[in-house]
C-alpha cells in the first residue's frame, strides 16, 4: 500500500504525535508499504532527521510560528505536493494536521480523487489549548471559530480516526456527527533497555539523583501543568532521599527553573535539558524511575505514558481526557489541580513496595495492548475497508484493540 502522510509536526520535534507517526511510519516501511511524509521545513533544528526504509520526508516551505518555537507552519506547499503525489502514486492520503499543511491535504484529495483519512490528535477548540490567550473573551471567541474550522476540516474526510475513547465521547457530546473511529498509538516494545541495579546506581550519581526517583518526561510548555507537579512534589523533600527528574525542555523551562528556585528544591529537583529521544529510550535512563507523574489535564493519547508503562513505570496523572484509558490498576489517577491528592498518591507508591510492585507489572502487561504491530495491524484494516467500499466502512471490522 502507498500511504500520503500530511502532518504539521514531525521528527525532530519533540511531542507526542511525532514520535506516534515516526513509529507507525517505520512499522509500516519496515513491512513493505511506501510512506511519503509532508511536514514543514525544519532544517533549524540541529537533532538527527527521521530515516526509515521505505519512508520518504518531504519538507515544505515554512515560516516560523508564534506559538511554540519549534512548531511551523507549511506555506505555499502545494506545487511540491502535487509535484510528489504525481510521482508517489498514493493508495490513501493520511491528514494528522489542523492547520496549514491540511488545506494541502484535502487539494490533494481534490487533485487526486484519492480517499482521505483523518486523524484527531488534538480537538484544539478545547480552553485548555488556547491557554496562551490571556483574555477570557478571547478564548471564547477563538474557541468558536476553532469549532467550526475543525468541523469542516474533519467533515472532508472519508474515515475519520482518534487514539482516544474518550475524545470520541466528548465530540459526540458536543454534538459532531460524523462517526469517529478508535485507532490507538502504538509503542515499539522491542526497544526499552532495562538496567541492573548498579547502572542505575551510576545513573543517579551522573545526575545528583537521590535513592527514590520521580520522573517526568516530555516536551516542557504551559499547557502540561509541570508547575502543578513541582509543587505537589514540594512536600516529599522532608523523606530527604526523594529527587524528581524532569527531562526534556521547551517554553516552559526557565519558568519551571524559577519556581523550583523560589519553592528551595535546587537539589531535589533535576532538570536534564533536552535529551534525544532514540537516545533516551536506548540509554534506560527511563528505567531509574520509580513512577512516572504528570499534572497535564489534556493529554488525549500520551506518547509518554505509553513508555513510561513501557520500562514498568506507575503512573500518577490526572483523571481526564485519555489518561482515563491508560491509567486504572497500574496506578493513580487525581483531580485537576489537586496538589494534595498528587502528593499523597506519589508518597504512596514510592513507600509501599507491594503495591509499587504490583503496579509496574500492571503497566508492563497493559502496555501491550498498544503494541505497534497490533495498532498498525488494525489500521491497515481500516484502510483496506476504506478502499475495498471507497466511502463506507465495512460493518463486519472490529473497531477496537
Amino acid at each position: 500500500m502507498r500511504i500520503a502522510y500530511f502532518t504539521d509536526t514531525f521528527l525532530p520535534q519533540v511531542n507526542g504525535i511525532a514520535t506516534s507517526l515516526a513509529n507507525q511510519a517505520k512499522y509500516l516501511g519496515d513491512h513493505g508499504h511506501k510512506v511519503l511524509i509532508f511536514t514543514p521545513k525544519l532544517d533549524d533544528i540541529p537533532r538527527k532527521k527521521f530515516q526509515a526504509k521505505n519512508v520518504k520526508v518531504v519538507n515544505l516551505p515554512a515560516v516560523p510560528s508564534l506559538i511554540y518555537t519549534e512548531f511551523k507552519f507549511g506555506v505555499f506547499g502545494l506545487p511540491q505536493v502535487i509535484k510528489h503525489l504525481t510521482e508517489f502514486k498514493p493508495d490513501i492520503i493520511h491528514l494528522h494536521s489542523n492547520f496549514t499543511v491540511a488545506m494541502d491535504a484535502l487539494m490533494a484529495k481534490k487533485i487526486f480523487k484519492k480517499p482521505l483519512v483523518g486523524t484527531i490528535h488534538v480537538y484544539f477548540a478545547e480552553n485548555d489549548y488556547l491557554k496562551f490567550i490571556k483574555f477570557r473573551l478571547a478564548v471564547k471567541i477563538l474557541g468558536k471559530f476553532a469549532k467550526r474550522y475543525l468541523d469542516f476540516l474533519y467533515n472532508q474526510c472519508d474515515l475519520l480516526l482518534t487514539p482516544s475513547k474518550i475524545l470520541i465521547e466528548e465530540l459526540r457530546n458536543k454534538g459532531y456527527k460524523k462517526e469517529v473511529y478508535y485507532q490507538p498509538n502504538g509503542i515499539d516494545l522491542n526497544h526499552p533497555k532495562f538496567l541492573s541495579a548498579k547502572q542505575k546506581d551510576d545513573l543517579k550519581k551522573r545526575y545528583g539523583l537521590k535513592e527514590k526517583v520521580i520522573l517526568h518526561f516530555g516536551r516542557l510548555s504551559y499547557e502540561k501543568s509541570i508547575d502543578v507537579l513541582i509543587k505537589a512534589f514540594d512536600p516529599l523533600i522532608h523523606h530527604q532521599n526523594v529527587s524528581l527528574l524532569i527531562i526534556g525542555h521547551g517554553p516552559a523551562t526557565k519558568s519551571l527553573i524559577r519556581l523550583t528556585k523560589k519553592l528551595g528544591l535546587e537539589k531535589s529537583v533535576v532538570f536534564t535539558g533536552f535529551i534525544d529521544h532514540q537516545a533516551l529510550i536506548s540509554s534506560g535512563l527511563l528505567s531509574i524511575g520509580d513512577l512516572f507523574a504528570t499534572a497535564s489535564p489534556m493529554e488525549v493519547s500520551p506518547m509518554v505514558v505509553l513508555e513510561a508503562m513501557a520500562f514498568g513505570l506507575p503512573i500518577v496523572g490526572v483523571e481526564a481526557a485519555g489518561m482515563v484509558e491508560l491509567v486504572s490498576d497500574n496506578g493513580y489517577l487525581v483531580k485537576k489541580g489537586s496538589i494534595r491528592e498528587l502528593t499523597e498518591k506519589m508518597e504512596k507508591i514510592l513507600f509501599d513496595k507491594a503495591i509499587a510492585s504490583q503496579m509496574s507489572k500492571n503497566s508492563l502487561n497493559a502496555v501491550k495492548e498498544y503494541s505497534i504491530a497490533k495498532t498498525t495491524s488494525h489500521l491497515l484494516k481500516l484502510y483496506q475497508s476504506l478502499l475495498k467500499h471507497s466511502s463506507a466502512l465495512s460493518d463486519n471490522i472490529t473497531l477496537s484493540v
